[in-house]
């Protein structure tokens, strides 16, 4: 008997602020689209590939500023059986608010598989449209481990570096892990891992010529491995957009 593949991730950062309408209207520059979410709580904007969360929290909140990450499926009971006939465990979890989830805890910490809210987000990686970026920052010697772990619940492992320091994956959206400190939150469970933001396209001087007329402040930089942009973030931070990298010195493919 064939077995049901497990079904792709969406990969959704979820990020917390107090200032939730500068940040809204900023990711809205960038190109992402509203969505039915649209609730301060949880609005959920979409890119071409994966999807990004804005909950508004209080000012002196532990989560402001925070971005953590959390994934969706369109069937979490579908998605659970693939998984349990793929011999991938399952452990279900119910979070505040009677949302159902399935835990999956990763050497840096736990993170959230949940049911979608809204279908916007949910093609597949593609490198001509803009996809929503998860990066995990992590000691060396887990980033392998971290994704080994990871890519059974339904990601594609595509490119790492020869020195271990690099592995992302690939679904509806993009998560990597990268050599750096790790940071963690005590949120809908301890110790969940904080990520950083980032976004892939296949052009980056395309999607350049678009952010320009609507006011984002943003630089083109050149490097030896590939091209990036870097956005000035209402904070005052750099939110970084890779090109989809050809150059494969120091690094190779992990996907067929």
């Amino acid at each position: 008997m064939t077995k049901t593949p497990v079904p792709t991730l969406t990969v959704q950062p979820i990020h917390f602020t107090s200032e939730y309408v500068t940040w809204k209207q900023f990711y809205l520059q960038l190109g992402l689209r509203e969505t039915e979410a649209d609730d301060p709580m949880t609005t959920i904007l979409a890119a071409d590939s994966g999807q990004l969360m804005l909950g508004e929290v209080p000012e002196d909140s532990h989560l402001n500023g925070i971005r953590l990450v959390e994934f969706t499926v369109d069937d979490l009971d579908v998605y659970a059986s693939a998984l349990e006939a793929a011999g991938t465990e399952v452990n279900r979890v119910e979070l505040t608010h009677d949302r159902n989830t399935i835990a999956v805890d990763l050497p840096q910490g736990r993170v959230h598989i949940g049911e979608s809210a809204v279908s916007a987000g949910t093609a597949r990686f593609d490198p001509t449209g803009l996809s929503i970026g998860a990066l995990l920052y992590t000691p060396a010697e887990t980033v392998t481990i971290g994704a080994h772990a990871l890519a059974p619940y339904g990601l594609t492992p595509r490119i790492a570096s020869n020195n271990g320091g690099w592995t992302d994956l690939i679904g509806h959206g993009v998560f990597a892990f990268h050599e750096g400190t790790l940071r963690t939150v005590d949120n809908d469970a301890p110790y969940q891992p904080v990520i950083s933001l980032f976004a892939e396209t296949g052009d980056v001087e395309k999607y350049m010529a678009e952010l320009q007329p609507r006011g984002v402040e943003v630089s083109l930089i050149d490097e030896a491995y590939g091209r990036t942009l870097n956005i000035t973030q209402p904070d005052g931070g750099i939110l970084t957009v890779n090109e989809s990298q050809q150059d494969l010195y120091g690094y190779h493919r992990l996907d067929p």
